[in-house]
């Protein structure tokens, strides 16, 4: 194991990213990105990726390295992180990001399920297409009923996985649930940002706001003509389907960003909800109180 990580996570627009630049400045570190659509190269601006200019002045690792429509998963990431350890032995890692399951995963919490081949995957894709979703779903309540159970018989991406993993693996998908990672640190600090809800409500809207303006619908509109893959987690970027339905003039723009802004309002509650009830060892400490928090632990 390595000696030490910290660990900051929190809803969208809580602050997470200032608070990890800003310890940065303070102690031997280096940022490492834990938000699962902001590894990829593509709609960087409707993820919020960091600026250029926050990338060169701050040391940031795993942002935007993933060519899409290349995968990136949780076992995937875990292999990135042990890397960018190693090569920086000196300096304690700093991860950020708002995708609980990753930041859980370095915590030893995930179950390890394999990286499963683009092969295996296409073809479970394969026969959703010819035989539709429907078919698939009773297929997997036939080989994995309680998981089946657990998802929506129209949720085709956690459909397409589940028969991947079984169909590669050979065991079913609640199998690799039942199995936990193991820790990669042997002492973590972990804390999540907690604003009070009419605050981080705010501070969603205005995000929103900036986002929300001609740079961004034309990385959309460009993605939709060139990059988009059917079935890739990036397409589920939040705002992503809301900015294409404007693009596409199903609606304009005041209503498109007010869908913008409750989309991501309901994608803080979910958010929230996960580090509540599964990141048990974290830390709910709110934003001015996080850098003293950690510097004294440190």
């Amino acid at each position: 194991m390595f000696p030490l990580a910290i660990l900051i996570g929190g809803p969208t627009a809580s602050g997470k990213s200032a608070l990890a630049f800003n310890i940065q400045k303070k102690i031997p570190s280096y940022v490492v990105n834990s938000d699962s659509m902001q590894v990829y190269d593509k709609l960087k601006k409707l993820t919020n990726s960091p600026s250029k200019e926050e990338l060169s002045n701050f040391n940031c690792k795993l942002y935007n390295f993933i060519k899409y429509p290349i995968y990136c998963d949780l076992g995937f990431w875990l292999k990135k992180v042990r890397f960018v350890v190693k090569k920086n032995p000196n300096k304690i890692p700093i991860f950020v990001g708002g995708t609980g399951l990753y930041l859980d995963g370095l915590n030893g919490q995930v179950s390890p399920i394999p990286d499963i081949p683009k092969k295996i995957i296409e073809s479970v894709e394969q026969i959703k297409k010819k035989k539709g979703n429907s078919y698939l779903y009773n297929k997997l309540i036939e080989l994995d009923h309680d998981y089946a159970l657990k998802i929506s018989a129209n949720d085709s991406q956690r459909i397409i996985r589940s028969m991947s993993v079984i169909l590669f693996t050979g065991k079913k998908i609640t199998y690799w649930h039942s199995i936990k990672t193991t820790k990669i640190f042997e002492k973590i600090i972990y804390i999540v940002v907690n604003r009070q809800r009419e605050e981080l409500y705010e501070r969603i809207n205005k995000r929103c706001s900036k986002i929300f303006n001609s740079e961004c619908i034309d990385e959309v509109s460009s993605f939709i003509k060139n990059d988009m893959i059917e079935h890739h987690p990036l397409n589920k970027a939040i705002g992503f389907k809301i900015i294409k339905s404007k693009i596409e003039g199903d609606i304009d723009d005041n209503i498109a960003l007010e869908k913008f802004k409750i989309e991501t309002r309901n994608y803080a509650k979910r958010q929230l909800t996960w580090f509540r009830n599964k990141s048990t060892e974290a830390n709910f400490l709110p934003y001015d109180k996080v850098e003293d928090f950690i510097l004294k632990k440190f």
